[in-house]
C-alpha cells in the first residue's frame, strides 16, 4: 500500500478511536516518518547526482506539506529544512511534470509546492572570458549543482510573476526544473554583455548549436514565462558554450 494512503487510513482510525487531539499528534509523527521514508529511498539509490526519475512510474500518493521558496530554501510544515544534505537528497528526486512538482522514488510519487523556481543560482564561474567561441559560463545552485549555460541549459529572460518591472532570468537546470538567477549573479552576467555584431562566431556552428537550444527550450517552455535570447533581433547579450543569449 502506498505510504500516504496508509498514513491517511491510520489518521482516520486514530481520530475515530482516540479523538481529534490524538489524531493530530499522529499526523505529525507519520508526516515525519514519510519524510524519512523519501529521504531513505533517495539516499539508498546507486546513482550519483540527480536520480533517473524519468525512468520510474510509481503510484501517485498525494500531497505532502513541503515547499521550495523563492530563495531556494526547503520548508516542511512551515519550518525550514536546515540540513543541507536533506534538501540535496530531496532535490535529487525532484520531477517537473505538466506544471507540477513531485518527489519521486521507485515506490511512490508525492506532490510538493514550489513558490517560483525549484533552484536558486547563486554562483558564477567563467572559463575563457572574452572569447566568444569558447567562453563558458557555469552557474551553481545553492545546493551545489553546477550547469554550463548553453544548448542543454539555456538562459531565459522573462517577466517577474509579481508584476514588477524587474527581469526574471532563469536557466533550465535539468528536465524542465528551472533555476532562478540570483540578483548578484545577474549583475555579474551584465558585466559580460557584448555586442553580438562585434563577437561573431562561425554561422554554421552557431546555427547547429542554436537548433539544439530550441529543442531544449521546448521541454522547459511550460515552466517558464520567458524566452531564450531572441538570437536574430537583439544584439546585446552574453556568449556561453558557443550560443548567444540576449539580455537586452
Amino acid at each position: 500500500m502506498c505510504l500516504v494512503r496508509r498514513i491517511r487510513r491510520q489518521i482516520r482510525e486514530a481520530v475515530e478511536n482516540y479523538g481529534k487531539k490524538t489524531g493530530e499528534a499522529l499526523i505529525k509523527n507519520l508526516a515525519a516518518d514519510k519524510i524519512k521514508s523519501i529521504a531513505a529511498a533517495a539516499e539508498s539509490g546507486d546513482w550519483r547526482g540527480a536520480a533517473p526519475v524519468h525512468l520510474w512510474n510509481p503510484p501517485f500518493c498525494g500531497d505532502i506539506d513541503i515547499e521550495i521558496r523563492r530563495d531556494g530554501s526547503w520548508w516542511h510544515e512551515g519550518r525550514p529544512i536546515r540540513r543541507k544534505g536533506m534538501a540535496e537528497l530531496f532535490a535529487s528526486v525532484l520531477l517537473f511534470n505538466e506544471g507540477e512538482y513531485f518527489l519521486v522514488t521507485p515506490f511512490e510519487k508525492v506532490r510538493i509546492r514550489v513558490e517560483d523556481c525549484p533552484f536558486l543560482l547563486t554562483t558564477l564561474r567563467v572559463e575563457n572570458a572574452g572569447d566568444a567561441s569558447t567562453q563558458t559560463l557555469y552557474l551553481r545552485t545553492s545546493l551545489g549543482e553546477e550547469v554550463a549555460i548553453g544548448a542543454e541549459h539555456p538562459l531565459f529572460i522573462g517577466a517577474d510573476s509579481s508584476g514588477n518591472a524587474e527581469p526574471h532570468p532563469t536557466v533550465n537546470v535539468r528536465a524542465g526544473l528551472l533555476g532562478l538567477v540570483s540578483r548578484s549573479v545577474f549583475y555579474q552576467l551584465a558585466e559580460l554583455v557584448v555586442n553580438r555584431a562585434d563577437t561573431a562566431v562561425e554561422s554554421a556552428v552557431e546555427s547547429a548549436v542554436e537548433s539544439a537550444v530550441e529543442s531544449t527550450v521546448d521541454c522547459a517552455a511550460d515552466s517558464a514565462a520567458g524566452k531564450i535570447g531572441e538570437h536574430s533581433t537583439h544584439s546585446l547579450g552574453i556568449w556561453s558554450s558557443g550560443v548567444f543569449f540576449a539580455l537586452a
